[in-house]
């Protein structure tokens, strides 16, 4: 592909798109708005800093078209349920809502699950004063791209002091029907004093070549809670573009969770704006990658008003010739006194043909604040191998205790029993097939 169709990649894949749903009233205003700001906005590349390291070929080499439709039967979709969120689960297959394979009952009344497409018509003061507020342009063109081609999407509204006992499992299916582009996008408002779990979790059937561009916006009213957890389990030939974003108001919390295990080019961009008194923010995340495998993560916590705090500890591992890239920017303003920022980024490379960028960033305009940052890079440990060795344990055997208990540090904090024990599980099978000898520093 050339430079020029690289650099209007997305605009050209705008041409002649008309979303199926909503194509009037506000979100039409905004779609327009959004394709309007694609035409604008150049495809990144590696001369721009933030792309300087990663390669989106997996993008630009390859024809997306709107994915066709498919239908799965519950038998299809039952590796992947949750015992805790049946009754709160919605189901999209390439990209597109499956009623049939969704079920809300479980959910209490008064709270809102709909799409974005229902929302709109049915609740249009609640989405129009929250949808495209918390994740803007400025210049990632992936956000207007969504805006632009989402279909049916998600909407959360969960009214004030209501507390769901059942997590809210949004299950995302991609399969090998054709090399397809979708735009998954999703809205959660969290009223005054209510507090939820929400779990995207993105699965792909078989190893089909599609590119998932979601985005995900949040907005917490005073003292609410969200937990978010996103899994990534794409295929292999698969392209996924994340953006989460948070809003957060006074003394509300968002504890946000990604466990990346597939993909051949994972870029994920989680924004959280703490912009009132005593909230507080997780961004945490593990990603494993293999073969040629690329994981990018370029996060922003950015606090703006004081006494607020933020954790995140960021791990990945890396073997074969794959590619993981950190780039985490803790910004504190010059009103935002008293913040207390912790960050960290650990990376485990299992090969010596594996690389490793990582670029932990402070911008500290206050005076008062307890801030920390750090980075490391390094193999297994020759001193714990050796003492697990001696214990009798095979050399294999102790490499792959020893990368379990390294990954368990993220997912061991996902209070949804059902979903650990799955990763769990996942993550012990890629170790299992990542740690032959030879292939272990």
């Amino acid at each position: 592909m050339s430079e020029r169709t690289e650099s209007t990649y997305l605009a050209d894949l705008l041409n002649g798109y008309k979303p199926e749903v909503n194509t009037d009233g506000f979100v039409g205003q905004l779609r327009a708005d959004a394709a309007a700001m694609v035409q604008k906005l150049p495809f990144p590349n590696t001369r721009v800093e933030d792309w300087r390291t990663t390669s989106l070929r997996q993008i630009t080499r390859n024809t997306f078209d709107r994915a066709a439709n498919e239908a799965l039967s519950m038998e299809d979709i039952e590796a992947y349920r949750l015992d805790e969120a049946e009754g709160s689960r919605l189901t999209f297959v390439n990209g597109r809502y499956v009623p049939s394979l969704s079920d809300t009952s479980a959910l209490p009344a008064g709270m809102i699950i709909d799409t974005l497409a229902g929302a709109s018509e049915k609740h249009p003061d609640l989405v129009s004063k929250h949808l495209g507020k918390v994740a803007k342009y400025q210049n990632d063109v992936f956000v207007p791209f969504n805006t632009a081609t989402f279909e049916e999407g998600v909407f959360i509204y969960i009214p004030k002091e209501m507390k769901p006992d059942v997590p809210v499992h949004l299950l995302y299916l991609s399969t090998d029907t054709n090399a397809f582009h979708a735009s998954p996008r999703c809205l959660i408002v969290a009223d005054r004093f209510s507090d939820t779990t929400v779990i995207e979790d993105y699965v792909g059937i078989g190893d089909g070549l599609y590119f998932n561009n979601a985005v995900t916006e949040a907005y917490l009213h005073d003292e609410s809670h969200i937990l978010h957890v996103k899994v990534q389990r794409e295929s292999l030939n698969a392209a996924h573009m994340s953006r989460v974003a948070a809003y957060l108001s006074r003394s509300s919390t968002f504890n946000s969770y990604t466990i990346s295990l597939g993909a051949a080019l994972f870029r994920n961009e989680p924004l959280a704006l703490i912009d009132a008194e005593n909230a507080h923010a997780t961004l945490d995340g593990l990603a494993m990658v293999n073969g040629s495998q690329i994981t990018d993560t370029h996060s922003i916590l950015d606090h703006k008003k004081p006494n607020c705090t933020s954790h995140q500890l960021h791990k990945t591992i890396t073997n074969g010739t794959a590619e993981s890239i950190f780039n985490g920017k803790i910004f504190v303003r010059k009103d935002a006194q008293q913040t207390n920022a912790f960050q960290e980024n650990r990376n485990l490379q299992l090969s010596p043909k594996s690389t490793v960028f990582t670029k932990p960033q402070l911008e500290i305009f206050a005076d008062d604040v307890k801030c920390s940052h750090g980075a490391t890079i390094g193999q297994l440990s020759q001193d714990e191998m050796f003492y697990m060795k001696s214990r009798g344990l095979t050399t294999q055997r102790a490499q792959q205790l020893l990368i379990h208990g390294y990954a368990l540090d993220v997912i061991e904090n996902i209070p949804v029993e059902s979903l650990r024990k799955h990763l769990e599980k996942e993550v012990k099978e890629l170790i299992l097939a990542e740690t032959a000898v030879e292939n272990v520093v």
